[in-house]
Order: C-alpha cells, then sequence, then structure tokens
C-alpha cells in the first residue's frame, strides 16, 4: 500500500528526491545542533569526524558508485544480479580495509588532518562507517532496477532514523556518546537490510571478468574524485592547520557548503542520465537539455533569493557564533552555475573516465596554489574565492574536450541563451547582496 504513494514518480524524480534528503538529513542535523546548546568545541569535534569520513570513504566511495549504472547498462541480463553482488562485496572489503587503517593509524591520521592530538568518539565513528559504506549501492540497485518507490523509502526511513539518531539523545541531555552509539546501530540495521538485497540466490558468486572490467571503468573515477574531494577536503585541512582552532573550523565548515538543492538535483540528474546516453546518445542529450533546463528554471531563481537572504537567516537558523560563515555560504552559492553544467554525464557516457581524471589533476593543482595564497590574502573569504575559480576551470576544461575532441556542440544539451542570462542575473545578485551588507 505504501509503495502505490510513489508509483508515479520516475526513478530520476526519485534519486533527486533521495539525494534531497540526504543533503537535507546533514543540514538539519547541524542546525539541531547549533540549537542544542552544544559547545562550540563538540560542534567542531562532530565536524572534524565528518571530515574525516568524507576524507577516508568517498573519495573512493562515490567513484564506485559511479561506475556502476555505466557497467551494468552494458552487461547482459543474466549478469546483472551477480555483477550487483560483486559491488557488495568489493565495498565490504573495502570497508573492512578501511576500519583497520583508521583504527591503527589513528595516533597518526587525528592529528595530521584535523590539528588535533584526539577526537572524542573516534572508535563509535569507526564502526559507523564500517556497517555503513557497505550500504551505500542500495539506491543504486532500486535505480537501475526501476523502482522509485523502494528510492523514496529508503531515504525517508534511513535519513530519518539518522536525524533522530543525533536529535534524541541531544534533546534529552545525554550527550553526543548516546548520539553515536545510536548512529552505529542504524548503520548495523541498514547493513543486514543491504545483504537481503545483494545476496540473491543463484548471484552470489564471484565474476572475475566483470570485476576487472569494472575496477578499470572506476579507477580513473576514483582517482578523480580523490583530486576533485582533495580541492574542498585541502580548505578543511588548511583551515584547521593554518588557525588551529577548533571553533573557527566549526565556523568554516558550515559556511563552506553548496547549496543542498543544486547538489542533490543536479547529481541525481546525471546519474540517471548516464544509462540512457549510452543507450540513446541523440535522444539522451536532447532528454538531459530539456531536463538541465527545468533545473535552471528551479535552481537559479532560488539561489538569487537566498544571496539576499541568507545574512539574516543564519544567526536564526544557527547561532550568533555563525554569522561570518553567511558571507562564506554565499560565494558558495555560487556554485550553482557550475553545478548545473553535466558535461561530466556525456564524457563518462562515451567512455572516457581519464579525460575526467586529468581536468581533475589540474584542477586541484590550482586549487592548491590558490588556497595558499588567498587564504594570506582574504582569510576563509580567499578559500571560497579559490573553489569557485577551480570549478569553473573543471566545467570548462570538459566542455571543451567534448566540443573539441568529440564535436559535440554544447547546444546539444545545453540551453545556452537561458543558462548565460541566468548566470548574469546570478552574479548580479551577488554583487548586489554584497554591496548592501557593506553599506
Amino acid at each position: 500500500m505504501g509503495f502505490r504513494l510513489f508509483q508515479h514518480i520516475s526513478t530520476t524524480r526519485a534519486l533527486q528526491i533521495f539525494q534531497l534528503q540526504r543533503l537535507g538529513a546533514v543540514v538539519l542535523t547541524s542546525v539541531l545542533f547549533a540549537k542544542s546548546g552544544l559547545g562550540m568545541a563538540d560542534i567542531g569535534a562532530y565536524e572534524m569526524l565528518l571530515y574525516l569520513g568524507t576524507m577516508f570513504t568517498f573519495l573512493w566511495v562515490n567513484g564506485l558508485l559511479q561506475g556502476i549504472p555505466s557497467v551494468f547498462a552494458h552487461l547482459h541480463h543474466e549478469k546483472r544480479n551477480t555483477f550487483l553482488f560483486n559491488v557488495f562485496l568489493i565495498f565490504l572489503t573495502l570497508s573492512l580495509l578501511l576500519f583497520a587503517v583508521l583504527l591503527i593509524g589513528r595516533p597518526w591520521v587525528v592529528p595530521f588532518f584535523t590539528g588535533q592530538s584526539e577526537l572524542p568518539y573516534f572508535v563509535l565513528f569507526c564502526v559507523y562507517l564500517l556497517l555503513n559504506v557497505p550500504t551505500l549501492p542500495v539506491e543504486y540497485v532500486y535505480l537501475l532496477r526501476e523502482q522509485p518507490a523502494p528510492i523514496l523509502w529508503w531515504g525517508t526511513v534511513t535519513f530519518g532514523l539518522q536525524v533522530g539518531a543525533f536529535f534524541v539523545p541531544v534533546l534529552l541531555g545525554w550527550g553526543l556518546l548516546p548520539a553515536f552509539q545510536m548512529l552505529a546501530l542504524l548503520a548495523a540495521l541498514k547493513f543486514v537490510w543491504a545483504c537481503r538485497l545483494f545476496l540473491i540466490p543463484g548471484a552470489i558468486r564471484i565474476d572475475r571478468a566483470t570485476l576487472q572490467y569494472y575496477l578499470r571503468f572506476s579507477w580513473p573515477l576514483i582517482a578523480n574524485l580523490i583530486v576533485g574531494n582533495l580541492i574542498l577536503l585541502f580548505d578543511n585541512w588548511l583551515v584547521g592547520w593554518y588557525y588551529q582552532d577548533a571553533a573557527v573550523f566549526a565556523v568554516f565548515r558550515y559556511g563552506s557548503r553548496e547549496f543542498p538543492l543544486a547538489t542533490a538535483l543536479a547529481t541525481a540528474l546525471a546519474t540517471s542520465m548516464i544509462p540512457k546516453l549510452i543507450e540513446t546518445p541523440e535522444k539522451g542529450m536532447e532528454e538531459m537539455k530539456k531536463r538541465s533546463l527545468r533545473l535552471m528554471h528551479v535552481l537559479f531563481p532560488v539561489t538569487i533569493v537566498l544571496l539576499f537572504l541568507t545574512k539574516p537567516l543564519f544567526p536564526l537558523v544557527f547561532n550568533q557564533h555563525f554569522e561570518q560563515s553567511a558571507d562564506l555560504f554565499n560565494i558558495y552559492l555560487l556554485l550553482t552555475a557550475s553545478r548545473v553544467l553535466l558535461p561530466n554525464a556525456i564524457v563518462l557516457a562515451k567512455g572516457f573516465p581519464e579525460a575526467i581524471l586529468r581536468v581533475g589533476i589540474m584542477e586541484l593543482v590550482l586549487k592548491i596554489i590558490l588556497g595558499f595564497v588567498f587564504i594570506q590574502w582574504m582569510g576563509l573569504t580567499g578559500l571560497a574565492i579559490s573553489v569557485i575559480i577551480a570549478f569553473w576551470m573543471e566545467k570548462g576544461a570538459l566542455i571543451w574536450f567534448l566540443e573539441k575532441k568529440q564535436g559535440i556542440p554544447t547546444s546539444r544539451w545545453l540551453e545556452v541563451k537561458w543558462y548565460a542570462g541566468y548566470v548574469i542575473l546570478l552574479l548580479l545578485a551577488f554583487f548586489l547582496s554584497t554591496w548592501m551588507v557593506w553599506a
């Protein structure tokens, strides 16, 4: 009965909502923490744990996830369930290795990446990662099987419980220890569900040929995402190393966030389009052109409005300690202009993940140089500006690759005039909102 509620939603829309739920859970948890009365040191420690989790998991996880739709689309139907089981096996194996590395390397990992001698709840957080990471391909299984309803229910239940795992103990004044214990328990329940989904009778066997193909296809994506995430994680490291102050780190973390709606909708659209771009390239690009235009009609107006609301809203949503975070967030809102560009999906569908990696390396080099220079020149604001420049370079390079190397005009997959007009309006709104603050 419950699944019928979502029976008319497409898998693309379901995945977009799922990504919104994921990012919404992160933002809501941050808001609840800011309103909970927890000290800045506790909030900073929590943000540092998330930072470590991102550094050591999502750098390779997202690359493997991005490779799933492309490989799955090229396989015969009888091999697809076996392939998904092998994906689960890879995630489980790497999670075990990661758990061992973090525990054994704890005396060196924590000081190097956070500037702190110790982090509370580190072991519990490692247990959470161990159990949670193997569950991350679940939504991709539902996507590839064209099951939008399970995607939405999976997101609603898991992210709802994730917020509750933190909110309830903190609200009751129990502190963060029970919160992390409940989070680990939730990860265990998710792991059981993932086992039920992947361990299909007849599919439980190792397919070495498919595994090798999958890993060969995914390794440039993994390397690129390591490079791409290092662009953002480098800033977190630089703030921790340069300031060595958990409170400043918390201010930066709360401000240095992309607009969740833009990230969620654009990422889900790109992911869902890859199989279609592989099967019917011309129709796929035409569909992506229409869908990305609809995305622009939503994201640009909302982003422009937010530019004028961020400054008064941040102290209300969080607290007065995060007023400086609003200035950083406004700069990060400019990333919306690059997020709605989706050349990555076409490059992947064409089978050139190495091109994405080469562009990512150039982007990282540029970001490191700008980061060291701008933090001394403009402080935290300079770091935010360097991210905008680096991201624009990435999209521009991939568009050049499609235009010059593949002969694919940008106008085939993007409404260029609409996009240019929206970008001009966004920049005008940013400078106007900044002038109003300083006037």
